[in-house]
């Protein structure tokens, strides 16, 4: 019976142990840093597209239908 029980606290020790080290670990950190960096750049190029598409719907694509129509209009 004591081997029994001496078993069961081993390796109810080895799981403790190996939670507190999973806890512990500091390996994972990075990975939330670079998604967090790759959000921001995905939220920074949506924002740089929009503003491109519409500077160029509003200024730049009717000023050269304009003088594309003044050429041969």
């Amino acid at each position: 019976m004591r081997k029994i029980t001496n078993r069961i606290c081993s390796k109810a020790n080895h799981f403790v142990n190996r939670a507190r080290m999973a806890i512990s670990n500091q390996r994972g950190d990075f990975y939330i840093s670079d998604a967090v960096k790759i959000i921001i750049a995905v939220v920074l190029g949506a924002l740089l597209l929009a503003a491109l598409t519409l500077i160029f719907n509003d200024t730049v694509i009717p000023r050269i239908t304009r003088e594309i129509e003044g050429l041969f209009g």
